[in-house]
């Protein structure tokens, strides 16, 4: 179903949350966004959609929450890592690899406007130190990829799949690439498999990676020639369980988010949600579960948004649910005349749907939250902050028009009385270790969860995820 059924949301924060006035921009385009361990926010898009930019991308930029300042990265790479792909490493620092080594080029074909040569990819990897605020070059991968995934294994690997490749044939790469500190890149044996761009990963609790199926970017040909079915790959052996297609296989630009890993069997649910047909014909407001815990797993259509959305930008927050923000319904595009001069501040698009929504994994029920102000369409952002608010960034309806304002979102539990507070932590434990925590509060606390930070672009953020910690009181 389409979606975008009339919604009626309260005006109590406590009930639908609250949108903070906007104060900062960025100073480029925000393609690309983490947050660090050090509770900083790197930010950077390289060459920012700009082909004239391509050959001087700009610098990354580091967002200090505590001050409030947003600082460039002075230091240039050798490449543009512009559409690349991303994840943490163990020790926190953020690995990006691919990027752009060159734009594709309009060509009109049986009067359609085709991209001949596409994208093509980089081969350039680099490493982002959050202590030290410096980029480092890594190994070169063995192929150029542009829209790649990354996705960390269970043993602090990190594994790179898909993306469109530097030299001719550019779309047909098979490789699956691993990365490990000190030994650099490794094509993973046994494991090649034709994916479409940017995959959704997500890594179980088992060590397996999950892939949603279906393809979820704009670049849809030749993907769409054939459909990619929901399947499982073992790192170890390189296999991969094919599960069979989405009940809704085409999610141009949708997302995907894994529900929190409860005690005591942390058993993994997917949630596919929004996008749209390939041809940008018209989004979709659909949304469907896979129990991973069932036998065997299968796709099940669960309540649609509100909003059929493409672009849908995903955040798990600290009490269990998932935020889903940004997006435009009805066909893909723009309306906004082409040439129109670069605005200061981005008009807003009639079809841009400014209604966050709220996904409760006890109910598969969605909520309708307080509306933003800023349009979040195609090259957003959404990532959770230390404190439990969520930044919303980035929006480029079309080359050479990039939104830079900052808009952050209060959940409602920030409106619900205190908070407890913790006097003494462990700032590190390893797994199986027992931790104690002391909290003045500690008799009110209900719940413990553990939740990596987010490392995003275009809808896909593999690195976030929740897991809920057995405890008990003590005294």
């Amino acid at each position: 179903m389409m979606g975008d059924s009339p919604v009626t949301v309260p005006q109590d924060p406590a009930v639908s949350g609250r949108w903070e006035p906007i104060k900062l921009r960025c100073h480029h385009l925000p393609i690309h966004s983490a947050l660090l361990h050090t509770g900083k926010v790197l930010i950077f898009g390289g060459s920012c959609n700009n082909p004239k930019l391509a050959g001087e991308p700009w610098p990354a930029e580091l967002w200090d929450l505590e001050t409030g300042t947003i600082k460039l990265v002075e230091q240039d790479l050798a490449g543009d890592i512009f559409c690349a792909g991303h994840a943490f490493l163990p020790d926190g620092r953020l690995l990006v690899a691919g990027g752009t080594s060159g734009y594709d080029c309009k060509r009109h074909v049986f009067g359609r406007e085709l991209p001949f040569p596409p994208f093509q990819g980089s081969n350039h990897s680099y490493l982002f130190d959050p202590v030290a605020e410096r980029w480092t070059r890594a190994d070169n991968m063995a192929v150029g990829r542009w829209y790649p995934a990354l996705c960390m294994l269970g043993d602090g690997r990190i594994v790179c799949m898909a993306g469109l490749t530097q030299h001719f044939p550019w779309l047909v790469l098979r490789k699956i690439e691993v990365y490990a500190p000190g030994e650099g890149w490794q094509v993973m044996k046994r494991a090649d498999r034709w994916l479409p761009l940017y995959p959704r990963l997500h890594l179980l609790p088992d060590g397996r990676v999950f892939y949603s199926g279906s393809y979820n970017t704009h670049y849809t040909f030749p993907f769409s020639l054939q459909q990619f079915p929901t399947s499982i790959l073992d790192p170890q052996s390189g296999k991969w369980d094919d599960l069979g297609l989405p009940n809704q296989s085409e999610r141009e630009e949708g997302t995907t988010f894994m529900l929190p890993l409860r005690p005591p069997d942390y058993r993994p649910v997917v949630v596919l949600a929004g996008g749209g047909t390939p041809a940008g014909t018209y989004a979709i407001a659909d949304c469907e579960m896979m129990d991973l815990g069932q036998q065997p797993p299968r796709w099940r259509l669960i309540e649609s948004m509100h909003h059929a959305r493409y672009y849908a930008y995903p955040v798990i927050l600290p009490d269990g649910r998932t935020l889903v923000l940004g997006g435009r319904s009805g066909t893909k595009g723009h309306d906004m005349p082409h040439g129109m001069a670069m605005p200061d501040e981005i008009p807003h698009d009639p079809r841009a749907v400014l209604e966050p929504e709220l996904f409760d994994p006890a109910t598969l029920r969605w909520t309708a939250m307080a509306p933003m102000t800023v349009d979040r369409l195609y090259h957003s952002c959404a990532l959770l902050l230390p404190d439990g608010r969520v930044a919303a960034i980035g929006n480029n309806p079309m080359q050479g028009m990039d939104e830079l304002r900052i808009e952050i979102y209060q959940p409602p539990y920030l409106f619900r009385g205190f908070r407890p507070s913790l006097r003494n932590a462990p700032r590190a434990a390893v797994y199986g270790q027992q931790i104690t925590i002391e909290s003045p509060e500690a008799g009110d606390v209900s719940a413990v969860v553990l939740i990596r930070p987010g490392a995003t672009t275009h809808c896909v953020n593999p690195e976030q995820r929740l897991i809920e910690l057995a405890f008990s009181h003590a005294g």
